[in-house]
């Protein structure tokens, strides 16, 4: 039950969010960008994942003190840098570390999280922005899942989360590519009303064309940063799951029954 609804509440996010990528493609310009209304909705509905979270026991309030140091550390590390190299950025390590030890709430409140706090220490704060928070939110979501259905026991089973770098910039693709080019400038450009097939035909040229080598580096990135530190970082996020995550039980006492005593002076019937 506890389960259930932390899914059904993420299943919700998720499918407002992939409302909001899809919808240029069919609106294109026309489509409103309110950058804060956007980036405060997809906050606070990582708070609520969160507030679900506590109230099923799949966290506690110790580990909401994690949550908050891992986002600031991120965020710290975006701060020096921003761009990343060719592609690779070392934020999604601990998002997808974290989602994958903590559950997939904490996973989708620290990337998204981070990306929010970090558009506010490095003036980022733009169109982007709310897409940028719904898929790293989806990175540590998805870290979460691989988790819970792994069973934690092999950290090697979050490799397969490094395929979220390339997850992440196609979603990135896919808002602005009927916003960054003009509407069928060339055979790359995004065309409104041609169909599905031969939208995705061209969307998936011009991904090939400007954004897979780019997406290789972070993907790359992901899978070295995992394979050299993400065993003992899981390990370490493991013992404070341990340690915090501690659902009391009270135990109700057992009342006995105290046997009947018949007085001696009461005799039976003739």
């Amino acid at each position: 039950m506890a389960a259930r609804a932390e899914d059904v509440v993420l299943l919700g996010l998720t499918g407002a969010g992939l409302v909001l990528f899809l919808a240029p493609l069919f609106l294109g310009s026309r489509f409103p960008q309110p950058v804060l209304l956007f980036s405060a909705l997809i906050a606070v509905s990582a708070l609520v994942a969160l507030a679900v979270a506590l109230q099923t026991h799949r966290l506690s309030t110790r580990l909401l003190a994690i949550l908050a140091a891992l986002v600031a550390i991120d965020a710290t590390l975006r701060l020096v840098i921003v761009i990343g190299l060719l592609g690779f950025s070392p934020i999604f390590f601990l998002v997808i570390a974290g989602g994958f030890v903590m559950g997939p709430s904490f996973g989708f409140a620290s990337g998204a999280l981070t990306l929010l706090l970090s558009a506010v220490l490095t003036a980022g704060l733009g169109p982007w922005l709310p897409y940028q928070m719904l898929a790293a939110g989806w990175v540590g979501m998805g870290a979460g899942y691989v988790g819970r259905i792994t069973g934690r026991k092999a950290s090697r089973k979050t490799i397969r989360a490094s395929a979220a770098g390339f997850a992440f910039g196609i979603l990135l693709d896919l808002w602005e590519w009927p916003l960054l080019v003009a509407a069928g400038s060339s055979p790359l450009s995004w065309m409104p009303g041609i169909g599905l097939m031969p939208l995705a035909r061209r969307f998936g040229a011009f991904y090939l064309a400007t954004s897979l080598v780019y997406d290789s580096f972070r993907a790359v990135g992901n899978l070295l940063l995992i394979a050299v530190l993400g065993s003992a970082v899981i390990a370490a996020l493991e013992r404070f799951r341990r340690r915090f995550l501690v659902v009391w039980a009270v135990d109700r006492p057992v009342i006995e029954q105290a046997p009947v005593k018949i007085s001696s002076d009461v005799g039976t019937p003739a």
